[in-house]
């Protein structure tokens, strides 16, 4: 009896042992891992906002998830790639800019002077709204790309035309946005396919303007059609109709509302760090309408 439970005490100290290795192991490869992504270039993640057809809350989800990460990493750029029809600015409350992206690729400028810090706290990188300045040399959008550092979220033009796809072509990952109907889901495959095909990373697709209401696409008849994981399912939310109207993200204009929730959930999940909503979020809402 004595010798039986000797052994067994022996073989959970090894398995103990071996476990705790085995740990230690994991947590120094990890610290490895994030070491060397600090060293230099691997430290740039740049990330397609792309959407097969346009009207789906492409440039809302780009400037509400440009925040929420700024809001964890601090380090987040913010591209307005849409040449043509660029808006950007307007959902953060400004719409002239002395030196746009067009300046940069059209080499009448340096990107640096093309940035700047919004009052929401990261940077961005405009267009020109002007019917001037549509024109611009989008082939050299990837080298220019390069040139910035941490987080950058490109919010490409949609559709799938030969402006739209050298948007992609210049980024390494893509997110694509679309709502839960299916003409918008049958261009978001499309988009998907040719960005596979490009040999770009499919992160998955955000679902905007998500009602619930069973006349729409559940998450797991999307994630069927695309062949990729929904991030998030960003809800049909009025408080977001009222943050347009003041052009500023609803992240900065109800922190509790359940949109500005899921956008908070996304980027967190982007970046692989745990979030948890603010508590009693039911009342905080209920007494948020008093305060308006």
């Amino acid at each position: 009896m004595q010798l039986t439970f000797y052994l067994i005490k022996t073989y959970l100290n090894i398995m103990s042992d071996l476990y705790q290795k085995k740990e230690e192991f994991l947590f120094k490869n990890q610290i490895d891992r994030l070491n060397s992504k600090i060293k230099g270039e691997q430290t740039r993640r740049i990330i397609g906002i792309v959407s097969g057809k346009g009207g789906v809350g492409k440039t809302v989800v780009t400037a509400n998830l440009g925040l929420a990460l700024n809001k964890l990493e601090g380090d987040v750029t913010v591209v307005d790639a849409d040449i043509t029809a660029s808006n950007l600015g307007l959902h953060l409350g400004t719409y002239s800019f002395p030196v746009t992206l067009q300046d940069v690729l059209n080499r009448k400028s340096r990107i640096s002077k093309a940035t700047y810090v919004t009052s929401t706290g990261f940077m961005v990188i405009p267009s020109s709204i002007s019917v001037g300045s549509i024109h611009a040399d989008v082939s050299k959008l990837k080298n220019t790309l390069k040139k910035l550092s941490g987080i950058v979220l490109v919010d490409s033009p949609p559709g799938l035309d030969k402006e739209s796809l050298k948007t992609v072509n210049a980024c390494k990952e893509i997110i694509v946005v679309a709502t839960p109907d299916m003409p918008a889901m049958t261009n978001a495959m499309k988009t998907i396919q040719i960005a596979k095909k490009m040999k770009k990373d499919v992160l998955g697709i955000v679902v905007n303007r998500y009602n619930n209401d069973g006349y729409e696409l559940s998450p797991d008849e999307i994630e069927i059609l695309c062949g990729v994981p929904t991030l998030c399912k960003i809800p049909e939310d009025p408080e977001m109709r009222k943050s347009l109207f003041v052009r500023s993200p609803i992240i900065n204009y109800n922190i509790y509302s359940k949109a500005t929730i899921e956008f908070h959930k996304l980027a967190a999940r982007l970046v692989s760090k745990d979030y948890h909503p603010p508590k009693f979020l039911s009342i905080k809402r209920f007494l948020g309408r008093f305060k308006k």
